[in-house]
């Protein structure tokens, strides 16, 4: 569900002024939001949600795509800004990767409004919530409704094998990721990967 970033290019983060490149447009861009409105507007907008893509700041993306959410509110608009907070809440300094979360998490809630059968949306949504520090315990909530749902959703079952590791249920744990393993089957996949390299740390580490 994440940004993806050209091969071998290695994510920058940093909260202070857009780079040079990208400031002019910006400036540019906000300018002619503040003085048009209609679908003209809305076109801006979304150039500077890919301004802000390009320049790697998903969080000032995030609340642009919100922007645009608020008017379109569209399942797939509502998904995008949510992945943005995301994205940002898993590269952000953990300090503030509980903000981020309930960013998303609200996105999130605003997708399953429209479409409460969008089990993408609600495993991401889920992830979400372990940062949240008034709701962790939704985060497994949330998986096993994806679960209920579809026992074989691959993400669901992999991000509940990392929550039991978390509450240190070992045994329940691996048991998960073999699971996941078979779901997969293919072991080139990298869901499959992960899964089995997860599986040996613990093991190493137990």
């Amino acid at each position: 569900m994440s940004i993806e970033l050209p091969s071998g290019e290695e994510m920058v983060v940093s909260r202070g002024p857009l780079p040079a490149q990208f400031k002019e447009r910006e400036t540019v861009l906000r300018s002619e939001i503040e003085s048009i409105d209609g679908e003209s507007k809305l076109d801006r907008q979304r150039e500077l949600v890919d301004l802000y893509v390009a320049a790697n700041r998903f969080d000032l993306a995030g609340e642009e795509a919100e922007k645009v959410a608020e008017i379109e509110n569209t399942e797939e608009i509502w998904v995008f800004a949510a992945n943005l907070y995301y994205d940002w809440m898993e590269i952000i300094d953990p300090v503030e990767k509980g903000y981020f979360a309930v960013k998303s998490i609200a996105a999130y809630r605003r997708v399953l409004v429209i479409n409460p059968e969008n089990l993408d949306a609600r495993t991401d949504m889920a992830i979400a919530y372990m940062y949240d520090t008034e709701n962790p315990m939704l985060a497994i909530q949330e998986t096993m409704i994806v679960l209920d749902y579809d026992s074989l959703h691959v993400n669901a079952n992999f991000n509940r094998a990392i929550m039991l590791l978390k509450i240190n249920r070992v045994d329940q744990a691996l048991k998960q990721l073999e699971k996941v393993k078979r779901i997969v089957g293919d072991p080139k996949n990298p869901v499959y990967q992960r899964a089995e390299q997860v599986i040996q740390d613990t093991r190493k580490n137990g």
